[in-house]
């Protein structure tokens, strides 16, 4: 990594690592579902845009807005992934400590100090995912919306 070597990764170079890595290929998946489930409410953004006298939105800047709109594209496997994040949590503290810590006050303490930090890096790699095929997620929209271009 040349002058970076030895120093931690920047938040976009781990996304690029675990994209590059396979290790973002569920949020493919998911991104496609939401696209599919939310092309009608993505046209109607486009439309709603001109009707208010704006310039038109590009079907890109359309799904960006719905992704950090719903700030979520798949909510059951994110509660999975934040559960499994608290549980980590209580894991080192047990380490730390040498017993059981209260899990409550762990999920409580992670849902305050962590959460919104999880959530945003969360958006940032569902985002990366949607430029890096950009092109095939443009198209599934099209598709689910009728538009035969």
């Amino acid at each position: 990594m040349g002058s970076r070597a030895g120093l931690e990764m920047t938040e976009l170079e781990e996304i690029r690592a675990k994209y590059d890595a396979g290790q973002l290929d569920y949020l493919k998946t998911d991104l496609e579902r939401f696209i599919a489930v939310h092309a009608t409410e993505i046209e109607h953004y486009k439309r709603q845009q001109l009707d208010q006298g704006s310039n038109a939105a590009s079907d890109e800047t359309a799904i960006k807005f719905f992704i950090i709109r719903y700030r979520s594209i798949n909510p059951a496997q994110e509660i999975i992934d934040q559960v499994a994040e608290i549980e980590r949590e209580k894991w080192i503290r047990g380490v730390e400590s040498g017993c059981a810590p209260d899990a409550n006050a762990v999920a409580l303490d992670w849902a305050r100090n962590h959460s919104a930090g999880w959530r945003a890096h969360r958006v940032t790699s569902i985002i990366y995912v949607f430029e890096r095929e950009k092109e095939r997620y443009l198209r599934l929209l099209r598709q689910c919306a009728g538009d035969p271009s």
